[in-house]
């Protein structure tokens, strides 16, 4: 059976997670639509309109030299923050606690730094950071909206 489209752009923002879980989160998700789409909402900054139809009324995001979108740095640190305060009122343990404040000092840091970038080599250092922290918070967050929806937990495999 095919992954629906919706379920594979959540895939693709957290490639690990299918590894992680194995396919009972796959099989689990496509049996719940709704929060695929709430997902989806949560874990693309707008400017990412690549694989996605676009959206009448939403511009999309700068292009990339590959063709695809770019979502604005900004934007990608305004959804890690809300994304981070979720993990952070969601924490189960202390281990997942810690781990949501450590993001929550290297988002910071990040914000600093974006203001005090100049030159275009020092944009794309920063870009990539913020990318990196991005692919970590994601898969976090997705795992945890799952566990709190009543899916799968990786624990469980």
């Amino acid at each position: 059976m095919p992954i629906p489209p919706l379920l594979a752009l959540v895939l693709r923002e957290a490639p690990g997670l299918v590894q992680q879980y194995g396919p009972s989160a796959v099989e689990w998700l496509r049996q719940h639509p709704d929060l695929v789409r709430d997902l989806v909402a949560q874990v693309r900054p707008h400017g990412r309109r690549d694989a996605e139809p676009h959206v009448a009324g939403e511009a999309p995001g700068e292009a990339d030299p590959d063709g695809t979108a770019r979502a604005d740095v900004d934007e990608v640190i305004a959804m890690l923050r809300e994304q981070i305060a979720y993990l952070v009122e969601s924490a189960d343990d202390a281990v997942e606690l810690d781990r949501a404040e450590a993001w929550t000092i290297r988002l910071r840091r990040l914000e600093r730094a974006r203001g005090l970038v100049g030159t275009a080599a020092e944009r794309r250092r920063l870009e990539g950071q913020v990318e990196r922290l991005r692919a970590e918070v994601v898969a976090a967050f997705l795992i945890e909206r799952i566990e709190d929806e009543g899916g799968p937990s990786p624990r469980d495999r």
